[in-house]
């Protein structure tokens, strides 16, 4: 995917102005920035969900260019896992799953099931009752992970994650990384992740895209340690949360 001259409002004011990057197959790119920055809303551009005042948003993936917000959208190219999980409380979590399948492909139900059933195991919810459960019966981590689930049942080259860590506990948030660096690695899924959990950041992602508040622009893009040891001040400030880290460290 490419981003060209992008800018972001929300409420009649400008939150961000000629973003410029690209997401590469098979990487991690991690967005990220203070509250109110734009993330969330930079993400919802990306998957054609807002359309932009200025600027493109162009997959450039399978020889042929297209238009995010044209005629031809990359719909089923796109998975897409928003922050409180948006699965359909009036379906159980293997109906969510299968959902894609029913709007998007010719596969029977048999088929279907299996194909829900193996993504949900992917990831990380192997127990056969999951599939039957409500989704109000599930734990915030359980949640995410079905999301998640849903979003790769189209075996998409890319997925876009929106603060999947939010609201879990350390450990759920841990397996919830090494869950993205397994899509990664095994599949070659590209994911787009916004966050502002640092040790998720660091833990997963290839490259980080930083959105700052102040200049209403991206101020950096680049691996996260070499941003954070050498980048511009407010980027390693943020990223060492003020300083706390290194000071933590010595």
């Amino acid at each position: 995917m490419r981003v060209d001259d992008l800018s972001l409002h929300a409420g009649g004011r400008e939150l961000q102005h000629g973003l410029t990057f690209d997401v590469r197959a098979g990487e991690v790119l991690a967005i990220c920035g203070a509250s109110g920055c734009g993330k969330s809303t930079l993400l919802r551009h990306m998957i054609g969900l807002q359309t932009p005042r200025q600027g493109r948003v162009t997959w450039v993936a399978g020889g042929r260019e297209r238009d995010v917000h044209g005629d031809d959208p990359p719909r089923r190219e796109i998975g897409v896992a928003f922050q409180a999980g948006a699965l359909w409380s009036s379906m159980t979590v293997g109906e969510n799953v299968m959902l894609p399948l029913e709007l998007h492909t010719d596969l029977g139900e048999v088929a279907r099931e299996r194909q829900a059933r193996f993504k949900l195991a992917l990831a990380g919810l192997p127990d056969a009752a999951t599939f039957d459960a409500e989704p109000a019966s599930l734990s915030g981590g359980m949640r995410k992970r079905a999301a998640i689930a849903r979003a790769l049942v189209l075996d998409p080259p890319l997925l876009c994650l929106d603060e999947p860590s939010a609201g879990l506990d350390p450990l759920t948030s841990a397996r919830l990384d090494d869950l993205i660096q397994r899509l990664k690695t095994d599949l070659g899924t590209a994911i787009v992740l916004v966050t502002h959990e640092l040790d998720s950041l660091f833990a997963v992602a290839d490259r980080l895209l930083f959105l700052d508040v102040e200049a209403h622009t991206a101020t950096a893009l680049g691996p996260p340690a070499e941003l954070r040891d050498h980048g511009p001040e407010a980027v390693s400030e943020f990223l060492t949360r003020g300083g706390l880290d290194r000071r933590q460290a010595a």
